[in-house]
């Protein structure tokens, strides 16, 4: 008997649990479960970061580049890049970078305790350096971000896309170590959409913003025999303001004021190649940890009971893995895949590709 009512129990579990589920969901049939909220507020802090940290490490990349280069061949190498020829010597390089990622915020509502999204995010960076001298290199990135996230919690969407330009400079003290700086601008536009929880209608949203962001790097390159070390310690800092905008729609529509999302981050990382001819793969390991960080509270656009949307757990572990490719002394390229570990209730994986051309 005992087993017969376990059995019964475990079936009634199995059949309802996808009934409790549905009745949760928030769509244009249970729109009364869609939590009463821009999107934004919730994803913001999160995308703002995966941006900034992609833009600092593939700056990051062209100066660990040229570091690996004196490190293997020493300054003669180096010169001979900065002496050029026709064009000067310039090299130009590309980047794209692909990053998906997901998150399950526990927030204050009875409506939609978790505040689930899907985000994918594409960027392209196109960049141009030169030396002046052997030692300190400059250069110029220009970039596009698209970022387009489903925010499951109030049935909606956010869509983000923009330009970005980066000055940057680097210094190659000696053939183990060197030090970079970027700063850089960014003017995105911002298209969000929302289910109203009174009426089950679409309510949308337009606005604009500009994101600054800077960051410093130290870096460290020890080759030995075949193998190459790599280290680096850095600072983020990323500021975004956005502009204040009305929703348009029925019922709940909002008009949010202006808004300010900020980050400073620690960044230090290790990691080890095997150069075998043309090919060096490697793997590699970063630590982020969040100094400062917008955690919802000011963000505006949410329901009042609702305070801090980002959990506690400002600290995140990245490992990667891939190969780089060269060809005689002109042609680089790399293949890379990273994953974002140790975030309570956030995960991500990024793909990169590079691609450099040295004059």
């Amino acid at each position: 008997m005992k087993i017969y009512n376990g059995i019964q129990v475990l079936l009634a579990f199995v059949l309802l649990t996808p009934m409790v589920q549905a009745a949760q969901e928030c769509n244009q049939s249970n729109f009364s479960n869609c939590l009463n909220g821009v999107g934004p507020a919730v994803t913001n802090p999160d995308s703002i970061r995966i941006s900034s940290s992609q833009l600092s490490m593939q700056t990051n990349r062209q100066t660990s580049s040229q570091e690996e280069s004196l490190s293997w061949f020493g300054d003669q190498q180096i010169s001979g890049r900065s002496a050029g020829d026709a064009f000067g010597g310039w090299s130009l390089w590309g980047s794209y970078s692909r990053a998906s990622y997901d998150a399950d915020l526990p927030i204050n509502s009875a409506v939609q305790p978790i505040a689930s999204y899907d985000a994918d995010q594409d960027s392209f960076l196109f960049g141009a350096d030169r030396f002046l001298g052997d030692k300190l290199l400059y250069g110029l990135a220009l970039g596009f971000e698209s970022t387009d996230i489903d925010t499951d919690y109030n049935g909606g969407n956010n869509e983000t896309d923009g330009f970005t330009v980066a000055p940057y400079i680097a210094y190659l003290i000696n053939d183990i170590f060197s030090i970079d700086f970027m700063i850089g601008y960014s003017d995105l536009e911002y298209e969000t959409d929302r289910i109203d929880n009174v009426s089950g209608g679409t309510i949308t949203g337009k606005f604009d913003s500009t994101r600054w962001f800077t960051a410093a790097n130290l870096n460290a390159v020890y080759t030995y025999n075949q193998w190459v070390f790599g280290g680096r310690l850095g600072f983020i800092y990323t500021d975004e303001e956005q502009d204040p905008y009305s929703e348009n729609g029925p019922n709940t529509a909002r008009t949010i004021g202006e808004r300010n999302v900020d980050l400073k981050q620690l960044v230090a990382g290790l990691y080890t190649a095997y150069n075998i001819g043309s090919l060096e793969p490697f793997i590699s390991a970063y630590y982020f940890n969040d100094l400062s960080r917008d955690d919802g509270e000011n963000a505006g656009g949410l329901p009042s009971n609702i305070g801090s949307t980002q959990p506690d757990d400002d600290d995140e572990f990245q490992v990667g893995l891939g190969v780089r490719y060269f060809y005689r002394d002109t042609v680089s390229g790399s293949l890379e895949y990273n994953k974002v570990l140790s975030r309570d209730k956030f995960d991500a994986d990024v793909f990169l590709i590079t691609l450099r051309l040295d004059l």
